[in-house]
């Protein structure tokens, strides 16, 4: 059943269906998933959730597209993205980029399903172990990234602080709101998608005025070229190493409920920095990182998806309407649905395998015609982008204070790049703030007059020790170089 015609082209569908949803400013696979779910009623339970889990893989594949023409993340997923793949597209390397992004998904979808299909128990055990101390390291050490932001390090640190605070905005985990100023809609906390479009998607648009094309060159138009995309493509292939690493990294974050792809994709491009000889070109376009956090964030796919069916707790918003479409067709996951369904599970993983495949050709299709962006004027792209982002941050809740929140986030974010504040530590802080406060609150509320005994558990005493190393290094390398040369003038 699972290598019939029918069930391939239900994956095919669901791709084209994912990756266009993707592709599109403020909208997602989840979203495309939640819409799908319907149609499926009357389907296979096989067909129906290949077809739906093929959506979440083109969603995935499909946000990373336009971070990398236009700084627009697709998904929260894919901000790490955007740090070196635009800059690559501002140096007409777009046609590049696009090829490493493709084959570094594909990579990371078919590493991260493999490693599942060989090692789903084991994997499960070893999620169980992460409870909320484990949780808030591994958030602080996907936080780590904002001390390898090049620039002023006290600029960085207090982005990187208001973000926090930003993030933190909402509903305490008793429930009392804080910050939020009397705003009812605000009660939830700060949408991601919206404060997204107006940090990286609006606010770049005003750097765009003055260029005729997205690219720097002014007079130059920029050109197409298969041969550059399958030189891309290469770069991802010969990056064994990163490519592995990344998948590593995305598949173990991918397994621990709520972490994700934004913080597999992070903590992925900040190892990737920390092994690198040039460490400095990183942000500025250098291919390694888009490689990491391409590569992560489809890996942790398949994770979120083992840990959905081996435990029934979903990864993230996409795994929770995955879940909900298992239900549907009564099947629970958990314990249970492997011990009754263990040719279900194996089926699942096996055929989300062959979506990496699928993806490959769907992917190069897509792209060669979406590479065209840069062909439009910035006279007819602005408005474009600003009409898409702008009703993505309103499909998000159908609320116009998410519209007013991008364009307040937009007017902060030219403040701070006119004052050379990094947005990417700003972003970061209201990403990963309200987990932190999470799990804060709740190793507090465990642990409570014996805090020693966080160190006797040995994930949480590593991953301290690591993070704060990770924080540390560039700081006083930053603090060495500045000496350095001042002893030198």
């Amino acid at each position: 059943m699972l290598f019939s015609l029918e069930i391939f082209l239900y994956i095919i569908g669901g791709l084209i269906v994912g990756t266009v949803l993707g592709a599109i400013p403020g909208l997602s696979g989840t979203l495309g998933i939640a819409l799908m779910l319907p149609i499926t009623y009357y389907m296979e339970p096989i067909s129906a959730i290949m077809f739906l889990s093929a959506i979440f893989t083109g969603g995935v594949y499909g946000g990373g597209v336009t971070a990398i023409m236009l700084n627009v993340p697709g998904a929260p997923g894919a901000v790490a993205t955007t740090l070196d793949g635009y800059p690559m597209t501002r140096k007409g390397e777009h046609n590049e980029a696009l090829g490493i992004g493709l084959v570094s998904s594909v990579i990371g979808c078919l590493v991260g399903y493999f490693l599942v299909f060989v090692f789903l128990q084991p994997l499960g055990t070893f999620v169980l172990k992460f409870q909320a101390p484990e949780m808030m390291i591994l958030t602080l050490f996907a936080l780590s990234i904002i001390s390898t932001i090049q620039g002023d390090i006290l600029k960085t640190l207090i982005a990187g602080f208001l973000g926090l605070l930003l993030g933190t905005i909402g509903s305490t985990t008793f429930g009392r709101p804080r910050g939020t100023f009397g705003i009812n809609e605000l009660y939830e906390g700060i949408e991601i998608v919206p404060a997204l479009m107006g940090l990286l998607a609006i606010s770049e648009l005003f750097f765009l005025v003055n260029r005729k094309f997205i690219v720097d060159s002014k007079t130059d138009i920029p050109k197409k070229s298969l041969q550059s995309i399958f030189a891309g493509m290469k770069i991802s292939v010969k990056q064994k190493i990163n490519t592995l690493r990344s998948s590593v990294i995305g598949l173990i974050i991918g397994l621990l409920p709520a972490a994700g792809a934004t913080v597999a994709s992070l903590v992925s491009y900040s190892q990737a920095q920390t092994f690198s000889k040039d460490k400095k070109s990183f942000g500025k376009g250098n291919p390694k990182g888009l490689v990491a956090a391409e590569t992560a964030n489809s890996a942790s796919e398949g994770g979120s998806l083992g840990t959905m069916m081996t435990f029934g707790i979903p990864g993230g918003s996409a795994a929770a309407v995955l879940m909900a479409a298992f239900m549907v067709h009564g099947l629970t996951p958990g314990p249970f649905f492997i011990r009754d369904h263990l040719d279900l599970t194996y089926a699942v993983i096996i055929g989300n395998f062959f979506q990496g495949i699928f993806l490959l050709g769907i992917g190069l299709l897509f792209i060669w015609y979406f590479s065209r962006v840069v062909f439009i004027p910035t006279r007819i792209l602005i408005p474009i982008v600003t009409i898409f982002s702008l009703l993505g941050a309103f499909s998000v809740r159908m609320l116009y204070t998410d519209v007013i929140i991008t364009i307040l986030f937009a007017m902060l974010a030219l403040i701070m790049r006119k004052l050379d504040y990094p947005i990417i530590a700003i972003l970061l802080g209201l990403i990963l703030g309200a987990s932190i406060d999470g799990e804060l609150t709740r190793t507090i509320l465990l642990y409570e007059g014996r805090y020693l005994e966080l160190f006797q558990r040995p994930i949480f005493t590593i991953m301290l020790i690591i993070t704060v190393i990770v924080f540390l290094i560039p700081v006083f390398q930053k603090l060495f170089n500045k000496n350095k040369a001042v002893s030198n003038d």
